[in-house]
């Protein structure tokens, strides 16, 4: 009775060691990892091992007994070998320990299989209907090889698995330890009646296979229960179900949930059955879109929560079977409530901004058209020698023109602020001679509308402060210009007064109060912000940009001072800060009033002349042309003007004659103005250590003049020129003991100074400029020229004279960008000087391309620029 049992233990244990291996094989295919390779040859070996020996205990044909046994055999060691291979992979050893044992394993079982596997090994035996064995006498050396091999391997499995188990923190790895370590113990308990009882006289059983196959049973136990191998799909989907933050709802075919995980729960304070409708806001009608779409493909919307507070993007698609058909829907949704918000926010900023832009380009366009207008007037006037009507329309360009830079200048304050590159320049200044400002910007605007300006400024204030005179000028403007804007009738009151005084240091209180339009109560917050204009509907023919206001309000809080508004819709407004400034001189400012009729009542009209002639400037410039328009501009200073066309040339000038100013261009070849002032730093043999130098560029954008500044400049002028800025910089630059002379002069009659008479002006009423040069825009040329036809014929000879055609084709052809890049600046300038606008902008778009090292854009374009470039030359000299 006992060998039937025995044989169907090891058919029935070995079917299910097979099944485990193979499954657990087929079903861990997203296993890291090997353990699913390991599992199934855990399965097909001891199923082999445990079928050989079965069909061994029914086979009749003794002879064929020990042939039946061997594939049993193989199946033994291949078995163990697999177990050393996953053993010694799961302790974690180095390398080359780890390849040592898996050979000598391999080698070793390859020994034992040959010595074991001999057919006169033991004597086989039939009796009550089932086959044993008895050791054969002869064969012990055989017998003793595969003793030892047993000992060696289950010594070796135990001592890594001892290893295993002190290295592992792992409450499930060592509970699958311990077992394994059991199951392994159950493998020699079985190999006894096996193998031992054949060599004490007793009829060999074959039950070590029940051993193999309980082993298997206790490997796939662990990898499934413990999880004691590698990470999977099947190991992680629970807790993944719960752990990402996503609501996952899954439905039946019948749109009933059937589950959700822990996150939908919470958002949705889901409780008991509850259908779709009881957990968002949703009707019927879409229920049905919302499935019928999902079932063949992923539908995307968004949803909100019964309470209307939460926003979540949902996504719905079915999962199939086989065939192809759905047994469920899945939900997937996430919070998107604060994506929404500041959507909303952004979208709100996006109108203001847009709205803003709208207003900039109107009022860009407005000042701007009138320049281009007054100045077509002015060049009528010329011909027809209307010097009084010049010097109108001059007057009106000039205040077109300080208007379109103020525009510019808010917005890149605005800019330079939000960016937190605003610095605050502190200077000695009277408070006289900002207020003189203010008042003469103000009244003429005042006095346009109708309205009656009346300064209120306290005769005890300090004369002379110490703080950043620019943006507390700035401030007082903004406050004016608003008042102007919306005030139709009645009176705008500027009331300056002290709020409290130290004994070096004063709070001015500056108030700024109107008889305008008001502003509504609700809209008092929205004052400050950025692109922000209040009553769009009410106010749309005031002009503004909506920065003034902001500006201030930031230029304030940056200064350390107060805000404050106070107004009454319909009948007023008053804004007022408080600004602390540094005292100088506490003498008292006296009466506004009497000291600006004495200011009016001196001589106007000199204050751009500036007479030194014992002054010696240098101005260092690649570009002759650039040199002749600042010596222009400087003619009438009587300076002595010195020139050098390279950085190198200025180098060598400095060495021998010391300057009062040096003037010295950012951008030219070989030594740009940077490297070149970076060499009169470093080598101090020359005799201008100290003089003042002003970098010339056209890089006029936010932080240059910071970036200048820090490398040492005195200060910087931005091209095209302006001569009152020129002028402005000799006033501030130049010492005192020079210009001592030019004070006694600047309140003469402008006798000596040259004119332009009608008699010069008709000189050109048979062929004009235009008719002239037909590819120069001749009236921005002379804009350029001051006005002066016979300047701008200097300058175009100029132009020709420095032709840089050959200079820039050969660094095109030697593809040297750095030096094509300055050429082609150099080209851009100079063109825009003469009115060559059309070749000016190309050559900008080659030298920002050369910046940005796109060469395939110069290649395309550059002889297109050179060909135009080639005829404008040839036009010109053929018209001189």
């Amino acid at each position: 009775m006992i060998w039937i049992i025995n044989n169907c233990a090891l058919l029935v244990l070995g079917t299910i060691a097979a099944i485990m291996g193979i499954s657990f094989y087929m079903r861990t295919k997203d296993s890291t990892g090997h353990i699913r390779y390991y599992m199934l040859f855990y399965g097909i070996f001891s199923a082999i091992w445990c079928l050989s020996y079965a069909v061994l205990g029914v086979t009749t044909n003794l002879a064929l007994c020990p042939y039946i046994r061997i594939p049993g055999l193989f199946a033994i060691y291949a078995f163990l070998v697999n177990e050393v291979f996953l053993v010694t992979r799961m302790v974690g050893l180095p390398k080359r320990p780890t390849a040592i044992i898996r050979v000598v394993s391999c080698i070793l079982s390859v020994i034992t299989l040959y010595f074991y596997s001999n057919t006169n090994l033991d004597i086989f035996v039939r009796g009550d209907g089932y086959t044993r064995w008895y050791a054969n006498p002869s064969m012990g050396f055989n017998r003793s090889v595969h003793a030892i091999y047993e000992i060696f391997i289950f010594l070796l499995l135990f001592t890594m698995a001892l290893i295993w188990y002190k290295k592992t923190r792992l409450k499930r790895s060592r509970k699958f330890l311990s077992i394994l370590i059991v199951a392994n113990f159950s493998i020699l308990f079985f190999t006894i009646p096996d193998s031992i009882f054949p060599s004490i006289g007793l009829p060999g059983i074959a039950t070590s296979g029940i051993g193999g196959a309980v082993c298997t049973i206790v490997m796939w136990y662990g990898a499934i229960v413990f999880n004691s191998f590698d990470a999977s799909f099947g190991n992680i989907t629970d807790r993944l179900f719960d752990f990402i933050e996503a609501g996952v709802i899954v439905f039946d075919t019948n749109r009933q949930i059937t589950i959700m995980n822990a996150y939908a729960k919470a958002s949705l304070d889901a409780k008991g059955n509850q259908t779709l409708q009881d957990l968002f806001d949703i009707q019927e009608s879409d229920i049905d879109v919302m499935f019928e779409k999902g079932l063949n493909e992923i539908y995307s919307t968004r949803l909100w929560d019964k309470s209307l507070k939460k926003a979540y993007s949902v996504k719905l698609n079915s999962v199939k079977d086989t065939y192809g058909e759905p047994y469920c829907i899945l939900m997937v949704f996430t919070d998107v409530t604060e994506e929404i918000e500041l959507a909303d926010k952004y979208a709100i900023a996006s109108q203001a901004k847009s709205q803003f832009l709208a207003n900039m380009s109107h009022e860009i366009r407005t000042p701007i058209n009138g320049i281009m207008g007054m100045n077509t007037i002015l060049l009528d006037e010329l011909d027809e020698g209307n010097l009084e009507e010049v010097r109108h329309n001059a007057m009106n360009i000039g205040s077109a023109s300080q208007t379109l830079l103020s525009i510019i200048n808010d917005i890149l304050d605005i800019s330079k602020i939000e960016s937190g590159k605003m610095e605050l320049i502190s200077v000695k200044y009277e408070i006289f001679s900002v207020l003189n400002d203010c008042y003469n910007m103000t009244l003429t605007r005042a006095e346009k509308k109708g309205l009656n300006f009346v300064m209120d400024i306290d005769s005890n204030l300090p004369s002379v402060l110490y703080g950043d005179e620019v943006h507390f000028r700035q401030i007082i403007n903004n406050f004016l210009s608003n008042a102007v804007k919306y005030t139709d009738r009645g009176t705008i009151t500027l009331r300056i007064r002290e709020h409290s005084r130290t004994e070096d240091r004063i709070n001015l209180m500056v108030e700024v109060s109107d008889t305008g339009i008001g502003i509504k109560e609700k809209d008092i917050d929205k004052l400050f912000k950025n692109f922000t204009r209040l009553d769009e509907k009410k106010n749309r023919n005031i002009e503004g940009t909506g920065l003034g206001l902001s500006l201030t309000e930031k230029l304030v809080r940056l200064m350390g001072g107060e805000i404050n508004v106070t107004s009454e819709y319909g009948k007023g407004s008053v804004f007022s800060v408080i600004l602390p400034q540094k005292i100088v001189n506490d003498a008292p400012i006296g009466n506004f009033a009497e000291k600006y009729a004495a200011f009016a009542n001196q001589k106007k009209g000199n204050e751009l002349q500036i007479d030194i002639p014992n002054a010696n400037i240098l101005v260092v410039d690649d570009v002759d042309m650039n040199i002749q328009v600042v010596k222009g501009m400087l003619k009438r200073t009587h300076a002595t003007i010195d020139t050098a066309l390279s950085g190198a040339e200025c180098l060598e000038m400095i060495r021998t004659k010391h300057y009062d100013l040096i003037l010295l261009d950012h951008m030219m070849p070989e030594m740009d103005g940077i490297e070149t002032f970076e060499h009169m730093q470093e080598n101090k043999d020359h005799k201008n250590v100290d003089t003042p130098v002003i970098i010339l560029t056209a890089n006029a954008v936010v932080g240059a003049k910071e970036m200048y500044l820090e490398k040492g400049f005195t200060d910087y002028l931005s091209k095209p020129i302006r001569r009152n800025e020129l002028i402005a910089m000799l006033r501030k630059y130049l010492p005192s003991n020079l210009q001592n002379q030019a004070s006694a002069t600047t309140t003469k009659a402008p006798t000596d100074q040259p004119q332009n008479t009608a008699p010069a002006a008709a000189t050109n009423k048979k062929t004009s400029l235009a008719e002239r040069f037909p590819l120069l825009d001749t009236k921005c040329g002379m804009l350029y020229c001051m006005d002066d036809e016979e300047f701008y014929v200097e300058m175009l000879e100029t132009y020709l004279e420095g032709n840089k055609r050959d200079l820039i084709a050969e660094t095109y052809e030697t593809e040297n960008w750095k030096d094509y890049e300055t050429y082609v600046h150099a080209l851009k300038s100079t063109s825009l000087n003469i009115g060559a606008t059309t070749l000016s902008e190309h050559a900008k778009a080659l030298e920002f391309a050369a910046k940005a090292k796109d060469y395939d854009y110069i290649r395309a374009n550059h002889k297109d620029v050179l060909d135009e470039y080639d005829e404008l030359l040839t036009q010109i000299k053929n018209a001189l």
